[in-house]
């Protein structure tokens, strides 16, 4: 046995159908936005997070530059026994 379907009921399926197409159209549009906004974020991200890197390794080499004591002359400086304040 054959089922029949209206031609009206087709109408209507088609007017859906194409609703549902222009939907996900639209949902596409959006979709592609969101992801060249995520794109430029990362790309912003990573541009920062380079010069994080460059200017801790810069930091990390000026430290290692002032940590080297091995000229460096020694100071004694006398500390009071007492519990009074030292004013420098």
């Amino acid at each position: 046995m054959v089922d029949s379907i209206s031609l009206e009921q087709l109408q209507e399926q088609r007017g859906q159908l194409g609703q549902t197409v222009s939907n996900l159209v639209a949902q596409k549009a959006t979709l592609e936005d969101q992801l060249e906004s995520c794109k430029a974020t990362l790309a912003s991200n990573q541009g920062a997070l380079q010069y994080a890197a460059a200017l801790i390794e810069s930091l990390a080499e000026d430290v290692s530059d002032v940590g080297d004591t091995s000229n460096a002359e020694s100071i004694s400086v006398p500390v009071p026994d007492s519990d009074e304040a030292v004013v420098l």
